[in-house]
Order: structure tokens, then sequence, then C-alpha cells
């Protein structure tokens, strides 16, 4: 019978072993992520045969999502999972699904499972060499809001995430939950943030910090996904400074040019954030599906 624990840090080199591709540019493959937001999220792993299996709990101790397993026998490690969800009274589903997990699923067990789209998950990726340079049409407002902030703010700078900038970064954090009103200290997002920067070295995690008027306006941090891909896993700028999104986004992509794409994650089904991150222009949009049991 498979047991789940909670991830913990002893635990990232597994995952990096069995997510491990060159190619991924997808969040399910970032084992950093999975380790900070675990406890937020309530996800926890087991292991079945060198394949690790994801699940997401509820309060109450059910089963609401387990995500595609990794590692030598997925089928196994399905099989085990529907074993599972059975001896414990529940319907089994497999959540986040990538495309390409979707189509792993289905042609180990055709028939057996229904999809739906999950459009509120789908991770937005973007060329780093367009979010760098901005260039054509396309980008035009995007250049003038960056141009007038610089006007305005002609002493601007940015520095990258450090032991010196962290207090920085997390000043911003806290100020972006002031103005609108959230108890930072009881929110678990900026738990996972303060956590991040302390693993900044172990995890491999990148930031940058923008200052205006010789304080700190916006900062960003984020890991590799893959040689590929880079992950911007956070992102607050104060609302005061208009243009600072624009501005971190546009400078941090030119300190990423070693990687062929930017994932900027997912919309959460918030209209306001799914323009934004349209506004990009994003190269893919990965889509992600819910795979219902129905035997």
């Amino acid at each position: 019978m498979l047991s789940f624990q909670h991830i913990q840090k002893s635990d990232i080199p597994l995952l990096d072993r069995v997510y491990q591709s060159d190619t991924a540019v997808g969040c399910e493959y970032n084992a950093a992520s999975a380790f900070l937001w675990s406890r937020e999220y309530d996800l926890r792993i087991a292991v079945f045969d060198d394949t690790v299996i994801k699940a997401y709990f509820r309060e109450d101790g059910s089963v609401w999502g387990y995500c595609l397993p990794h590692g030598q026998d997925v089928r196994g490690a399905v099989e085990a999972v529907l074993d599972y969800a059975k001896s414990r009274g529940e319907a089994p589903a497999f959540d986040y699904l990538s495309r390409q997990e979707r189509d792993e699923l289905e042609e180990l067990f055709p028939n057996v499972f229904s999809y739906t789209p999950q459009q509120d998950t789908r991770d937005y990726i973007y060329s780093v060499e367009a979010l760098a340079t901005l260039e054509g049409k396309k980008f035009h407002s995007k250049r003038n809001h960056i141009a007038r902030f610089f006007r305005n703010y002609p002493e601007a700078y940015i520095k990258p995430i450090d032991e010196e900038t962290i207090p920085d970064a997390l000043k911003v954090v806290r100020c972006w939950y002031t103005e609108r009103g959230i108890d930072f200290e009881n929110n678990g997002e900026y738990g996972v943030i303060r956590d991040a920067m302390v693993y900044q070295n172990e995890f491999k995690m990148r930031g940058a910090v923008l200052y205006a008027d010789d304080q700190p306006v916006a900062m960003t941090l984020g890991c590799p996904i893959s040689p590929l891909c880079f992950d911007v896993m956070f992102e607050k700028a104060l609302r005061d400074f208009d243009g600072s999104y624009a501005v971190i986004n546009n400078e941090f992509a030119k300190m990423l040019t070693s990687y062929r794409y930017l994932n900027r994650e997912e919309d959460m089904g918030i209209e306001g954030l799914r323009k934004a991150k349209l506004s990009y222009h994003p190269e893919i949009i990965y889509e992600r599906f819910r795979a219902e049991y129905t035997p």
C-alpha cells in the first residue's frame, strides 16, 4: 500500500533524478518548487518501484488529485494509485497533466479516463530573447512603459538577489501585501518566498530587486526547470511606481539569456493576470488537463 509523506529537503535529489529532462519547460519538473509549496498545498509524495507519485490532500485527509507518476514504472504506479484510492473509498483523478502526460496516460490506459482541460493552470512560456529585447510592434507599448518609468526615475537601478539584497526583496513583498490589506505574517506565500531565499544557493535560485528613489520597488525570483527553461516563481512590484512590473520583467530576462524560455506560470483564473500574461505574447501556452477515472 502506498504511503504518502510531506516532501522533505532530502527528497530533492530523488525528485531531480526522476523528473530529469534537458528539454523540460513545464512547472511539474521544478523539484524546488514542489518542496517549497508542499506545506501550503498539502502536497505529498509516495515512492513505488523507484517511481515518484505526487498527491494533493484536503484538510480532511482525502486526496483531491494525483500527478502523473514519474520514474521507471509509470504503469505500475498508476495501478497502485487506483488501488490506493479504492481502499480509501475515493474516486481517483490525475490533475495538472501536461498534454504529453495526458497522452502517456491514455496510451497506458486507453479509454479508462475522461479528460477535461484546466485553463486556469496553464503555464505561460515566453522567449527569453523576446522579453529581453522587446523588439517589434507588438511590444511597442511595453517599451513606452519602460521608457516612461526611467524618465520618472532616472537613477533607478537593479541588483541581483543575494545575502545583501534579500532584506530589500522581502520588504517589497511585505509592502505589496500591505497595499492590498493582507496580513503577510499569516500568508502562506510570504513564507514560501522567505524559504526560497533561505535556500537560494542550494536550489540555484536567481532573482533581482529594482530600486527607484533609493528604495526597493520590485522583486522577482525563480529557479531553473532545465537547461532550456527558467521558472519565474515570484514577481511583486509596488503600485505607486508605475512601470515597475514591466521594468523588472525586462531586466530579469536580460539576466537569463543562457535560457531559451521563461515559464511565468499560470494565471490562477484571475482575468487581470491572464490579460497581463497574454500581453507579453507567450510563445507557448502549456496546456493542462484533469483525468477522471471512468472504469
